[in-house]
């Protein structure tokens, strides 16, 4: 369940698990500023409490490109849309302005994962990559893996056209555009949160262990891209180990 706190939201399966899975609020912070302005960096980490921990960035190019981080911790992973780490000194974040955050949580291997599922890298396969590099690397099982779907844009605000409908169909076939697309009067409409689930299950991820918002950012209280256009702010994701 997202519960509200404050000007973010939290997922309070992932926090009884002593892992902090947040997404912010437009109220909070335009996301982008937290690259490059260490007094924004340094509040955000205060508000959420990991002063101690580095915060991590990613390219954000909507490959579907997972880095592991091991190692070696760079402050920005170039053509990168998600990460895997142990690392409990990281904080993993991406932003967003209506595509899909996916959490992860691999409960008994203490693996943590996020990655930026707009639809191009939810085509391409970014949830899929995470939880297939989560099993390469760590050894992890898909019955212990935790999933976060979201705060996302909803199917009712994302009309989409024919074209994209099409690729949709000639990849995935007609069962999964029939669960993911509803065609009405005006057009074609796109459930991301819908095709990201489906994709989830189909790689063995349990319905039970995956939590899903009903927030949208278009209607709700978030930054968004369709809503706003260049004017649009960015929303914050981020996942970490909190203090014991």
């Amino acid at each position: 369940m997202f519960i509200k706190k404050d000007k973010y939201y939290k997922i309070e399966e992932f926090d009884d698990l002593g892992i902090g899975a947040v997404y912010t609020t437009k109220d909070l912070i335009d996301s982008r500023i937290i690259k490059q302005d260490l007094v924004s960096r340094d509040r955000i980490k205060k508000i959420l409490h990991i002063e101690d921990k580095t915060i991590v960035f990613a390219g954000q190019t909507h490959s579907a490109n997972i880095a592991v981080i091991k190692d070696e911790v760079k402050d920005i992973y170039l053509d990168t849309d998600g990460f895997i780490t142990k690392n409990k000194n990281l904080v993993l974040f991406t932003q967003y302005a209506d595509c899909l955050p996916i959490y992860a949580y691999d409960k008994k291997n203490e693996v943590m994962g996020l990655c930026h599922a707009g639809w191009k890298g939810a085509f391409d396969g970014i949830q899929k990559n995470m939880i297939e590099k989560m099993i390469s690397e760590y050894g992890s099982k898909v019955e212990d893996i935790i999933i976060g779907l979201g705060i996302g844009i909803s199917a009712d605000n994302y009309p989409v056209g024919e074209e994209f409908f099409e690729a949709y169909y000639r990849r995935y076939g007609k069962e999964m555009t029939r669960l993911v697309f509803s065609i009405k009067s005006d057009g074609y409409y796109y459930d991301n949160i819908e095709f990201n689930r489906q994709i989830l299950t189909r790689l063995g991820i349990e319905e039970e262990n995956i939590i899903i918002s009903n927030r949208c950012t278009y209607r709700d209280e978030f930054h968004s891209y369709r809503r706003d256009g260049e004017l649009s702010g960015r929303n914050g994701a981020f996942i970490y180990f909190k203090k014991k």
